[in-house]
């Protein structure tokens, strides 16, 4: 499983148009084949806000189809990238995965 996390960092009075552009792209992302989870969250500060986009896919292959080639490019709808004063995109393997792909559940041992 890779996870994937886009984070950006918005001035305070463009944050409601951002978090707007950004909630219009969960149904098209969640509907993508191989997405295990999403979840848009968001912190603010005096001055700006961070909104961080959650994704675990189930391989790299499904990440791929949805990112293409370039995966260190965010897939934001239009306009929203200019919104942002600061986007960055990491991936981690998840290590919490059973043999055989299957996550594994604490307290389910």
């Amino acid at each position: 499983m890779i996870v994937r996390i886009v984070t950006a960092t918005v001035k305070a009075e463009r944050a409601g148009v951002f978090n707007e552009l950004m909630r219009q792209q969960l149904p098209s992302l969640r509907q993508s084949p191989g997405l295990v989870h999403a979840k848009l969250a968001r912190r603010m500060t005096e001055d700006s806000e961070e909104v961080v986009l959650y994704e675990e896919w189930r391989d790299t292959a499904s990440l791929y189809q949805w990112t293409g080639p370039e995966l260190m490019r965010p897939r934001l709808v239009p306009g929203a990238e200019e919104l942002a004063t600061s986007v960055t995109i990491v991936h981690y393997e998840a290590l919490d995965i059973e043999p055989g792909g299957k996550p594994r559940i604490p307290g389910q041992d």
